[in-house]
């Protein structure tokens, strides 16, 4: 296992009056937090630790009501690590397997606990955006790919700490495009205005809420909804969500973003978890020009190639967008519909 140099690696710690609820969009300088990701994932770019620069050739929005963002970055779609073949969303972490305890040192940017390696946040060497990394929590007690309530609430605690309303908190279940199973969060900046931060909800029942008018249909998480702006009463209803997901063997993905309570404000006054139940993709050949993941499903979707980014249209995106979650979706809101909320001990502080 690769255990830190506890010489060379930052320890980077925090408290919860370091949480920013408030950020806007205009530039009101970077916190701590922010500079220490650039400053060492430039770094790490300059020692040559990623497969490539990263190099988003062309971008564009795509025409039409949903604001999807195409970016053309063919380097990772031909010299990204091999994925794990992911059979099961109940897989078990195999040590024989590539996983997080063997990556070198230098691929850690930084430490988030107590200086052990447990809590990480490493470059992720095949970077879709710029600051693009990963989130590891308790590593060393190689965890398979599954949602903890630690794990969520150090991403939740990382999105706080950002004085950027473009740090983006990014998780792929097994059978969902996660590509090793050892649990681990995606983090980077994406510096684009997106339609689901503050697009229209609908109420489900207690603080849910449901994407409906999109075509990735999932639930949401807002952090507005509970009294006091309670990060662990977000954390434990998200939490709610996503293990019925885990226990009922239901592919999903997970997107943190910032947000704003009123559309047309320049103010990021809120918190957004998007939780995905969606179709499997274990076993199935992506011949697609962009693999629909978390990013993709959140309208941000990373293209292979140059005729597929030229070709690509907005319903194109939305009829597999639709297809992936649709079914998997309606089924898994009937379920939370029919349960029993005064059997999950879950607090009722919610406005």
């Amino acid at each position: 296992m690769s255990k830190l140099d506890e010489s060379r690696i930052q320890i980077y710690k925090y408290k919860a009056n370091d949480f920013k609820f408030v950020v806007m969009k205009t530039d009101q300088g970077n916190s701590a937090l922010d500079l220490l990701i650039s400053q060492k994932w430039e770094e790490a770019q300059k020692n040559g630790v990623f497969k490539y620069v990263l190099n988003i050739r062309q971008q564009k929005r795509l025409d039409g009501n949903y604001g999807f963002l195409a970016q053309l970055n063919p380097e990772r779609g031909e010299k990204r690590r091999k994925p794990e073949d992911i059979s099961s969303m109940a897989q078990p972490f195999d040590p024989n397997l590539f996983n997080f305890t063997k990556i070198p040192n230098r691929e850690i940017l930084f430490d988030i606990g107590n200086g052990d390696g447990n809590d990480v946040v490493a470059a992720n060497i095949s970077p879709i955006e710029n600051c693009h990394s990963l989130l590891f929590t308790e590593r060393f007690k190689c965890l398979p790919q599954k949602v903890t309530v630690y794990s969520l609430k150090r991403a939740v605690d990382l999105l706080l700490l950002s004085n950027s309303p473009y740090l983006r908190m990014m998780f792929n279940s097994l059978c969902a495009h996660a590509s090793v199973n050892h649990l681990h969060w995606h983090l980077c900046y994406l510096k684009y205005h997106m339609p689901l931060e503050c697009i229209k909800l609908s109420h489900l029942r207690g603080p849910v809420f449901v994407l409906l008018e999109f075509p990735a249909k999932g639930f949401c998480l807002k952090l507005s909804s509970f009294l006091n702006l309670n990060t662990d009463n977000l954390v434990s209803w998200t939490y709610f969500i996503v293990n019925y997901l885990q226990t009922s063997n239901i592919a999903h993905n997970i997107y943190i973003t910032r947000a704003k309570t009123k559309a047309e404000s320049d103010i990021y006054d809120d918190i957004r978890v998007y939780i995905w139940a969606r179709k499997s993709s274990s076993g199935i050949k992506c011949t697609l020009d962009f693999i629909p993941a978390v990013c993709e499903l959140f309208g941000h979707l990373s293209i292979k190639s140059e005729q597929g980014y030229e070709d690509l249209t907005e319903d194109a995106v939305a009829q597999i967008l639709d297809d992936i979650t649709s079914h998997c979706f309606f089924a898994a809101r009937d379920d939370i519909l029919g349960m029993n909320l005064d059997e999950k001990g879950l607090t009722m502080d919610y406005c």
